[in-house]
């Protein structure tokens, strides 16, 4: 599926043979979805597009329990981060105190802008 749904679509339509119908997405329903995906970043830009890639799926635990996964599969495969350089993953420790090395730079860029500024008086 590609993009939002119309408001006018119906996505359920088999009957079931209970003499029910299954639940289905309403236009109102429609609308609170197509509000919950307008998320955006901290830049503005939205996170899910009409030109994306989506897969719908159906999960959960307990028959009466179901909800409904919409997954943006062009944003698939996830960029992860890259490994912290002084954790040892298999021992589950770190190597090295990042700390002492911050207060290094951290000095270092505290004396250069004393300098700085005592040159501009």
């Amino acid at each position: 599926m590609l993009g939002k749904l119309d408001p006018e679509e119906r996505v359920l339509t088999e009957k079931v043979d209970l003499g029910q119908e299954p639940m289905q997405l309403t236009p109102e329903l429609i609308a609170e979805i197509n509000c919950a995906m307008a998320h955006t970043k901290k830049d503005g830009t939205y996170n899910w597009l009409p030109t994306d890639e989506y897969e719908v799926q159906i999960a959960g635990t307990f028959a009466a329990d179901r909800f409904i996964v919409i997954k943006n599969k062009t944003k698939n495969p996830v960029v992860s981060a890259k490994p912290h350089p002084y954790f040892d993953y298999e021992k589950k420790v770190f190597t090295k105190d990042g700390r002492e090395e911050y207060m290094k730079e951290f000095k270092i860029n505290k004396d250069k802008d004393k300098k700085e500024d005592g040159d501009k008086r």
